[in-house]
């Protein structure tokens, strides 16, 4: 398979060389230039321009991301027709006989002149994207980024979960922990070009587990991604997320891509206070823009207070950020320069603290603090002139945060227990942590990361083809410079933790260089309008120790995609055909290559005493390094085809899409045998003792256990599939309303990649079996979910009262989830000599082994299926005059959630409605 896709990409690069090489023959002439709304100036991507010569020969393009386009053509007289899909075409009469430039605006045509767009879009390229404009978003008013995912095909809207962790999901049916967590690590976050920073982040206590009662698992993100709490929507302009596959010039991903493009220009004073049930939400922004010095500054400030569930009064989540924005630009003889920059400040507080009615230790309490600085800087010559070169551009950023958690419990044993507090292997005598005490834990972390990036466009055009050219290279470094996990090694949070306190400073800091290329074609044939993209992306990652597999090593991630546009048929229909393959490759972050050293304590004797002066206790000490030194990076294959139709201000857009992540990254269970002393303690005299036990008195014999612990791995294996729809229809006038109705089936299969190891806990003849033998196993412990959703969306506009209506019907049609068939047997089974063993039809009878083979009820397999459900949601915005406008809304304001059964239980399901209200000033 993986030499007939080499193939494949072989003969489409030489057909685009072929292609290049025929189609640039013969005398011509380069006409090129801009095509941008009449209304904004903005540049429009992707719009059609048909030239039609006098003898009928055929010649046409469409404009890139900047609106611009290039052909080259012979000399002579054309009729050339200039569209956009929302804009009147534009035709006109030219002559050409020598280079010429030209910017053509299209105007809006009267049915969206005044159109407010409520909903999210399908962008045109070939990639499957979603474009989301500032109105679309003030509609949805969003407290987070996260809100505005609802809008995407498959998306549902949600009461805002503010209180924990938001992460990013695309393209997927349901969850499965965070063994699958590739998916929001995998998705890059681009704000006015400048990554977000992720791979430094080691912000998690580490000392209690997930399933543990005391865990904050929920508010803790490190390894994740972004949380998409912390960015606030209100100086966004417009959102692109793609959902396919990225351009080259965009990597260390696997999943997907967001950019955030934030106001620029001149904007009146805005300002906006939002109020629901879960907290309060107050942002302030201006853009100034002095034409004369072609400056503009733009500033914003939000601040959010929200208690996500009103009945814990010890719950709750803050946010500020504040931006600023400096844009300008030189005409130069030859060359317009621009200069970007941008400074940012985030700053998020999760405050919990145990309810003392609840546990009854007022000590608890539980605090987390976000605090980043950012500056980014982009310097960009754009070329006028007729030459190859088109642009020059460098993109810089720094971002520097200082987070901390803060977690004090009060521990109370049940049991003897020695402080976990060695730090050197081999046999030394403990300490006994008392009954009661109380542990002070702080996760002090200070991320840093410096990116550099820089490209240059080019764009050479032959008769009826033109190249436009992408190169770069990129390098980014992530550094943790903080204190790390800071507590009292004898008083520690968890009495049987592995771990000791360790310092963030001491992992080094992660380089990664990247280069890119990039050709986009577009071709005519006729009346056909040909778009070829091809590029290639390696990158490696650096600064790392020899024994890392990744070192140095090169990674290269070809991406293709191609786009037709047929002949129209008659004025009013128009189709386009989209498809493409390629990769998206994801590194490890800093902790999962550089992971925690692990402590194991055996204890050899553990004497009481009544008098605690003759007390004793012995431990044998292992240290584990559990770094994956051969661990690879996450890779993911995409590949989708698309359908987007338009009749008389109607478009349909049908996307079907795979993608394929076999080395997605894990924690995997290892295995390996530890020695140890056994102390018999049955011949002490507790009366004669006169101090502790001498060990030298005492008969031991050796004994060897097995034990457990956690490595990264690339073990798991995430499989997507689905189709994706949107269809929005033009405004019915009459009613004064369009419909839109977008959609989506996900089938999504969670699974391990690589065998298992798993202990069953039984103790026989007082031997637990799972210090002497662990099996192996080659099974699928994994799930197969689906769901099948649909959006219905009415929004009607009144422009004469300024009221602005629309009403979302979602339709969960079903959702359904069934767990991988395991047999319980095992391939094979360690013993205490570490050896792998092949699991036999002998061992099924052996004492022992015999119960490797797990048991499981047919029950667990069954697939399970939540059955139809709707929500309706109601939003009304009501502008008073220019300077006001007041928004109400009710989500799930009725719902038909009735109950089912499900292996003979009934499931009852109980909806909450969300609401709030919204002003928003203007001046």
């Amino acid at each position: 398979m993986k030499t007939s896709v080499k193939k494949i990409i072989f003969i489409l690069f030489s057909l685009f060389i072929a292609i290049s090489v025929q189609a640039q023959a013969g005398k011509v002439v380069s006409f090129s230039g801009r095509v941008v709304s009449a209304q904004t100036q903005d540049p429009l991507e992707s719009a059609t321009l048909q030239l039609y010569s006098e003898k009928g020969v055929f010649f046409g393009t469409t404009t890139d991301v900047k609106g611009i386009f290039r052909v080259k053509i012979p000399t002579g007289k054309y009729r050339v027709t200039v569209s956009y899909i929302g804009y009147n075409s534009l035709t006109r009469n030219i002559e050409l006989v020598r280079n010429d430039s030209v910017t053509y605006h299209l105007a809006l045509s009267t049915e969206n002149l005044d159109e407010v767009i409520v909903t999210a879009t399908e962008a045109k390229g070939s990639s499957s994207t979603t474009k989301i404009d500032r109105e679309a978003m003030q509609h949805r008013q969003p407290t987070s980024f996260g809100d505005l995912l609802s809008l995407l095909p498959g998306g549902m809207s949600a009461v805002p979960a503010i209180g924990s962790a938001s992460l990013i999901i695309l393209r997927q049916a349901g969850t499965a922990g965070e063994d699958y967590d590739i998916s929001s690590l995998g998705t890059a976050f681009l704000v006015d070009g400048h990554r977000l920073a992720t791979d430094a982040n080691m912000q998690k206590v580490v000392q209690i587990s997930g399933s543990s009662t005391d865990s904050h698992s929920a508010l803790e993100f490190a390894n994740r991604g972004i949380d998409m709490r912390s960015l606030s929507t209100d100086q966004i302009e417009s959102v692109e997320i793609v959902r396919g596959l990225a351009s080259v010039e965009y990597g260390d991903l696997t999943s997907g891509l967001v950019k955030i493009n934030r106001k620029k220009g001149f904007t009146p004073w805005e300002a906006r206070f939002k109020a629901d049930q879960y907290g309060k939400l107050f942002a302030l922004g201006k853009g100034i823009e002095f034409k004369n010095r072609r400056l503009s500054l733009n500033a914003g400030l939000d601040y959010t207070d929200a208690r996500p569930d009103p009945r814990d009064a010890f719950s709750s989540y803050k946010r500020l950020t504040a931006s600023i924005r400096l844009n300008k630009q030189w005409d130069i003889t030859g060359y317009r320069l621009s200069w970007s920059m941008t400074g940012d400040y985030t700053g998020s507080f999760d405050d919990r603290k145990s309810d003392p009615e609840i546990t009854k230790q007022k000590e608890d309490r539980y605090k987390a603090s976000y605090n980043a600085l950012s500056l980014g800087n982009t310097l960009r010559a754009d070329y006028n002139h007729d030459q190859t070169i088109k642009f020059l551009e460098l993109t810089t950023s720094l971002s520097s945060q200082t987070d901390k958690i803060k977690q004090t419990k009060v521990v109370q044993l049940d049991r003897d227990r020695t402080v976990p507090n060695s730090l050197e292997a081999g046999e030394h005598d403990g300490l006994f942590l008392p009954y009661k005490y109380t542990a002070h834990l702080l996760v002090d972390g200070k991320p840093f990361r410096a990116a550099a990036k820089l490209k240059t466009g080019l764009s050479f055009s032959g008769q009826r083809i033109t190249h436009r050219v992408l190169l770069g290279t990129e390098w980014s470094m992530d550094k943790n410079y903080g204190r790390g996990q800071v507590y009292d090694i004898n008083r520690p949070l968890n009495p049987t933790t592995a771990l000791r306190p360790t310092s963030f400073r001491e992992i080094p800091a992660g380089h990664k260089l990247s280069l890119f290329a990039e050709d986009n074609i577009n071709l005519s044939f006729g009346a056909h309008l040909f778009r070829f993209t091809a590029g290639v992306r390696g990158q490696m990652q650096m600064n790392l120790n020899r024994r890392y597999l990744l070192r140095n090593k090169m990674y290269f991630d070809p991406r293709i995609s191609a786009q037709w546009h047929l002949p129209a048929i008659g004025p009013k229909i128009t189709a386009v055909l989209s498809g493409g393959i390629g990769w998206q490759t994801k590194m490890p972050t800093l902790q999962q290559l550089h992971p925690y050293k692990i402590y194991n304590d055996i204890t050899q004797l553990n004497y009481f005493h009544l008098n605690p002066d003759y007390r004793r206790i012995n431990i044998r000490t292992y240290i584990i390094d559990p770094t994956n030194y051969d661990l690879k990076p996450a890779r993911n294959r995409k590949w989708e085809i698309k359908s987007d139709l338009s009749y008389a201000g109607n478009n349909l857009v049908v996307t079907y899409f795979q993608e394929a992540t076999h080395s997605g990254f894990r924690s995997s269970t290892e295995v390996a045998p530890y020695s140890y002393k056994k102390y018999n303690t049955d011949n002490i005299d507790p009366n004669a003792l006169q101090g502790p036990p001498d060990l030298a008195d005492l008969q031991w014999q050796a004994d060897t256990i097995l034990q457990s612990y956690g490595k990264t791995t690339n073990g798991s294996s995430l499989l997507k599939k689905g189709i994706e729809f949107q269809f929005v229809s033009h405004r019915i006038e009459v009613l004064k309303t369009k419909l839109t109705v977008n959609g989506a089936w996900f089938h999504t299969t969670y699974k391990n990649s690589r065998p298992m190891y798993y202990s069953v806990s039984k103790v026989i003849n007082n031997v637990a079996l799972n210090d002497k033998y662990i099996g192996y196993y080659n099974w699928n412990d994994g799930s197969v979910k689906q769901q099948f959703n649909t959006t219905f969306i009415l929004d009607t506009r009144l422009k004469q009262l300024g009221l602005t209506l629309s009403t979302w019907i979602e339709c969960m049609w079903f959702s359904s989830s069934r767990r991988m068939r395991q047999n319980g047997v095992p391939t094979a089974y360690m013993d205490v000599t570490g050896t792998l063993h092949p699991y036999t039809e002998a061992d099924r009878e052996d004492i022992y082994k015999k119960w490797l083979v797990r048991e499981y009820n047919d029950e667990l397999f069954k697939k399970t299926t939540e059955p139809f459900y709707m929500y309706l949601n109601f939003k009304a915005s009501k502008d008073f005059g220019k300077y006001l406008n007041l928004s109400l809304f009710v989500d799930r304001i009725l719902d038909y959630t009735p109950n089912y059964d499900s292996n003979g239980y009934t499931i009852r399901r109980n909806v909450n409605p969300y609401f709030g209200m919204e002003l928003n000033f203007r001046l």
